[in-house]
């Protein structure tokens, strides 16, 4: 894991709970990393949540990276280190007229990384989890990670917005895409992502194997959408990525965000429409599941020529070509990913008329949610 951690970046730490005392069963060793970039008045309820986990206080560390802050979080947490019933480790870099939040949460993991490293035994297990400053996790949001992470190599949490308006046409968007998901997973299961799953790949309830997250490369320093990117670019290097409901975090509904083109710029556009979104169509999606399970079941199989034919048929493409990019991928899932392509916008429905149809799709595939 040995990435360095930025110029400009000094630290400080408050160990409330001496690092060599750190002992919770099998030594699963937990850093929560949090990139903070003027967010004073997000600061105690996110400090309360952590005194709130539901786990062993030794369990975990708290890390949070200041990006240049000016607002006085800074010197508000370093006031209440004394206080904290847990760890925390503060460390800040140079501010950069532009946020970015690649290169703010790559600092922010990399000071997790480092920490963790400084008091290493074999054997340890270490984790690292990534949440937003904006973001409350759920109390029981390291211990859900920790049993997620046993399963798979990331774990993407559940993002909810409680303070969204009954109304809120982002929200019904996204409930829509969470049903999608549930039929695509009930359609073609994946033992370590199982139904219902979620679509959801935000920073604010990402973990990471720590020994896989440095295979990784870490998150890339854009501006925006750095952690679907890496979640991606795990799905792609053949590591298991789950997406669990059972990891729980809070966010804002905010709609003056930090990044360019990110969450809060889709809220804000999402509300200056009254039009209908269009989304995609449920029967276009579920053609799509069903022949990325018929090639998640050939993968291994491709030199049978049953199996060869019947699945380039399916997909339109030359069995010759099938088994060359089965060779050059390391898992199913990574198979899957180049040869089924993503749907077009063409098609797409109304999303009245696509809630309609997907709850008929839903009962006839008995999916979990329906």
């Amino acid at each position: 894991m040995g990435e360095r951690i930025p110029r400009g970046f000094t630290a400080t730490a408050s160990y409330n709970l001496p690092l060599q005392a750190m002992n919770c069963a099998a030594r699963t060793r937990v850093a929560i990393c949090v990139p903070v970039r003027d967010e004073f008045e997000s600061l105690p309820a996110l400090l309360e949540s952590f005194a709130q986990q539901s786990v062993s206080r030794d369990c975990f560390i708290v890390c949070l990276l200041f990006d240049g802050c000016a607002d006085g979080g800074e010197t508000y947490v370093q006031a209440r280190q004394p206080l904290l019933d847990y760890t925390l480790v503060t460390a800040r870099i140079e501010r950069q007229s532009q946020a970015s939040a690649g290169r703010a949460r790559r600092a922010a993991m990399a000071l997790g990384a480092q920490t963790l490293a400084g008091t290493r035994q074999p054997g340890d297990i270490e984790l690292l989890l990534s949440t937003d400053a904006d973001s409350i996790p759920a109390p029981d949001w390291v211990e859900a990670s920790i049993k997620a992470l046993r399963e798979a190599d990331v774990v993407a949490g559940y993002i909810e917005r409680p303070d969204a308006p009954a109304t809120d046409m982002h929200r019904r968007v996204e409930h829509y895409w969470e049903r999608l998901r549930c039929l695509q997973r009930t359609v073609d299961p994946l033992g370590h992502d199982p139904a219902p799953s979620h679509p959801s790949q935000g920073g604010a309830s990402l973990g990471f194997r720590a020994d896989i997250y440095a295979a990784l490369g870490g998150f890339d320093e854009v501006a925006t959408h750095e952690d679907v990117r890496l979640v991606t670019a795990a799905r792609e290097a053949g590591h298991r990525v789950r997406h669990d409901r059972a990891v729980r975090v809070a966010t804002s509904s905010r709609v003056t965000g930090r990044a360019v083109d990110g969450l809060a710029d889709t809220l804000r556009a999402r509300q200056a429409t009254c039009d209908m979104p269009a989304v995609l169509n449920p029967d276009a999606a579920l053609e799509r599941y069903r022949r990325g399970a018929q090639a998640r079941r050939a993968f291994h199989d491709l030199e049978d020529d049953t199996i060869a034919f019947a699945l380039a048929e399916r997909i339109g493409r030359p069995v010759n070509e099938l088994r060359t990019l089965a060779d050059d991928c390391t898992s199913a899932e990574s198979f899957v990913m180049r040869v089924v392509p993503e749907p077009t916008n063409g098609e797409e429905l109304a999303l009245d008329t696509a809630e309609q149809r997907l709850a008929l799709l839903e009962t006839a595939h008995g999916c979990p949610n329906a």
